[in-house]
């Protein structure tokens, strides 16, 4: 398997009056392509804090090596991750707060693409394709979010999340808000999605038996701090 995406020595610290406390702390990883690497541990045990770092939203500290698809990326520069935004995307653990509830679904789809600079009805064609993927009617492309249920909104933030055609989809907590029956159909969305795409999966959770389901290999946090990984068949 070829290894895609290589983390070497990632901390992120946070200051404040009470002292610098470190939120994650020497973490290294790989993930290979096409498999789904899942991210375990309690609340503030530093797993959406990796994803943020990986994205760009939290600054790293000196010292950690960061490579992407045989490409060395400066963690340390925020310019460096428009290359990785290019081939890296998240979806969020609530998809209503992240939606624009003034724009319908096909507008908040085509919106990343408008602001790659793609014309409109390129954009347009492209949201509808990502939104068929998705399994939402025609009719439903121009309604806004909160006409559709959790599981829905859910699949919107995929799409959205999709349409710029990365490589890497990191899913922080996206099946946490649903019911068993609407996690179930969404993991399911996400492998023929993986199939589908040619994707590589960053799954985040404090589920392990959602994790066991969809995941090759989880790792467990703690404190942030990496104490354990295990693989699975």
């Amino acid at each position: 398997m070829n290894e895609i995406l290589n983390i070497q020595n990632l901390s992120v610290t946070f200051h404040s009056k009470g002292g610098t406390v470190y939120a994650l702390k020497n973490i290294c990883f790989s993930l290979n392509e096409g498999d789904i690497l899942a991210l375990a541990g309690e609340s503030g045990s530093g797993k959406s804090t990796i994803a943020n770092a990986l994205v760009g939203l939290v600054p790293w500290e000196c010292g950690g090596t960061y490579r992407l698809f045989g490409e060395d990326i400066n963690p340390y520069q925020k310019k460096s991750f428009s290359i990785v935004r290019s081939k890296m995307q998240m979806a969020f653990q609530d998809p209503y707060s992240s939606l624009n509830p003034r724009n319908t679904v096909s507008e908040i789809v085509a919106t990343p693409l408008l602001a790659k600079g793609i014309s409109k009805s390129e954009a347009a064609k492209k949201a509808k394709r990502m939104l068929d993927l998705i399994g939402l009617s025609n009719a439903d492309t121009n309604k806004f979010p909160h006409a559709f249920s959790g599981g829905q909104r859910q699949r919107i933030g995929l799409a959205r999340a999709l349409v710029l055609e990365p490589k890497i989809l990191i899913c922080d907590e996206i099946t946490s808000a649903l019911d068993v029956s609407v996690q179930a159909q969404i993991l399911h969305l996400l492998n023929d999605l993986r199939r589908e795409l040619n994707l590589s999966l960053i799954f985040i959770s404090h589920d392990i038996a959602v994790m066991e389901i969809i995941a090759n290999k989880i790792l467990g946090l703690q404190n942030g701090e990496i104490v354990h990984s295990r693989l699975l068949a």
